[in-house]
């Protein structure tokens, strides 16, 4: 990608996240960056064209910002382990990821339902955990009865909602606490929480899942946790 468009995007991101896209200003996004308000028309063609191409940026890197293994050499509960891992730490890494969709959201979705490959790499990821369940219910190690979709809304709302309402419910809930410690024990809960959803009821062994903690965020925002 073109240094100067790079450099338009992570800025812009960061002021569509913080603002809206009403309060966002193509002016205020100039002035930190290497460029003119004037070339970032240039590019984008408008505020919408800019934060059109914000969003495809923000999804995109989500998708390509975390490794995961080769899911086929783990079990399918070991490969769900590592791919609802995977999952919560795109979005607790990604703040401003979570708060430009929620923004997005109080907009009706109307940017979203024009960007068809936004829809292409969602739907990519929902195939790749369909792949893992039908492996489980081919070994009987998970139920026949959940569906992919329902198991992805689950882990990702989960995920969500620890961004999104980080602010509130560490000043009732975790006065006092760690925020490292916090972290790391909502990950476990989540990644337990949906193991324990598609289980046929066999022993739940400790999941083998990838150490991710020092990949870099897209957002400016440090992944590594401290051990």
């Amino acid at each position: 990608m073109d240094p100067v468009i790079k450099d338009i995007l992570e800025v812009a991101t960061a002021e569509f996240a913080e603002h809206g896209f009403a309060g966002a200003r193509v002016d205020a996004i100039a002035a930190k960056t290497r460029t003119s308000k004037r070339m970032i028309y240039y590019h984008f063609g408008s505020k919408n064209g800019l934060y059109e191409a914000v969003l495809s940026y923000a999804y995109d890197g989500i998708q390509t910002s975390w490794a995961l293994p080769n899911l086929e050499d783990l079990s399918p509960m070991q490969a769900l382990a590592c791919y609802a891992q995977y999952v919560y730490c795109a979005h607790a890494h990604h703040p401003a990821f979570v708060r430009l969709v929620m923004g997005e959201n109080m907009l009706g979705g109307k940017t979203v339902k024009r960007l068809t490959r936004i829809r292409e790499s969602g739907l990519a990821g929902l195939n790749t955990l369909e792949g893992i369940l039908a492996r489980g219910r081919a070994d009987g190690s998970m139920r026949g009865d959940v569906r992919s979709f329902d198991v992805y809304a689950n882990l990702v709302g989960m995920s969500f909602h620890f961004v999104s309402n980080r602010a509130t419910f560490s000043s009732i809930f975790e006065s006092g606490l760690k925020p490292d410690d916090v972290q790391a024990a909502r990950e476990r809960s989540i990644v337990d929480t949906i193991l324990r959803q598609v289980s046929s009821g066999l022993q739940i062994s400790e999941p083998v899942m990838p150490d991710t903690r020092s990949q870099p965020a897209r957002d400016g925002v440090a992944t590594r946790r401290r051990k």
